[in-house]
């Protein structure tokens, strides 16, 4: 629970720099798992699994978020480069 909710800076460090589309792939999902889990604290089998479920939602977020931010580094580094 406590990384799916870290995983909310990279959202907003990308609305800070004007990058609106890093809302886009913000990890709620990962988030809304780990309180379900965090509710089903008596069933040890179901907490199991919603913990499963919330890092595999980490683990495709930082997959998604490195997809995300090399594109926005290259065309950052062009535009250093060229002079924009």
């Amino acid at each position: 629970m406590v990384v799916a909710g870290l995983t909310l800076i990279v959202p907003a460090l990308g609305l800070s720099l004007g990058l609106w589309f890093f809302v886009l792939v913000a990890n709620l999902p990962g988030i809304v798992l780990g309180i379900m889990a965090l509710w089903k604290i008596p069933d040890a089998v179901q907490v199991e699994k919603y913990i499963r479920y919330t890092w595999a939602c980490n683990f495709a977020y930082v997959a998604l978020s490195v997809i995300f931010v090399v594109p926005v580094i290259v065309f950052a580094a062009l535009a250093v480069l060229l002079g924009f």
